[in-house]
């Protein structure tokens, strides 16, 4: 896949699987999924997870990187996805298209 601009690809290891599961909490949408990190939009604290129930889903999550997690749903922001083809073919080109102007 062709990752635009602001979005990039993240290694594994960089710590924000993490840091979702301690934001999440109870009645989160994303609450109990095991995830993987799969990139990063440069410009916000947007970050793209893969969520390994075996749906083939995708969420793009706004962390909030707050001191006292977990966040009261339905923080943080989440926007899930049903696959990566359909996150890349409407939401990141229109991230792309918004950072270009």
């Amino acid at each position: 896949m062709e990752w635009l601009e602001p979005w990039y690809p993240v290694a594994a290891g960089e710590g924000l699987d993490g840091e979702l599961q301690r934001e999440v909490g109870p009645g989160h949408a994303l609450h109990g999924v095991a995830t993987r990190t799969l990139g990063r939009r440069g410009d916000q604290d947007d970050v793209l997870f893969a969520l390994e129930d075996g749906t083939g889903r995708v969420a793009v999550v706004h962390l909030t990187w707050t001191s006292s997690p977990p966040e009261e749903p339905p923080w943080p922001s989440t926007r899930l996805f049903e696959s990566i083809e359909v996150w890349a073919g409407t939401d990141m080109v229109e991230d792309h298209a918004d950072f270009e102007e």
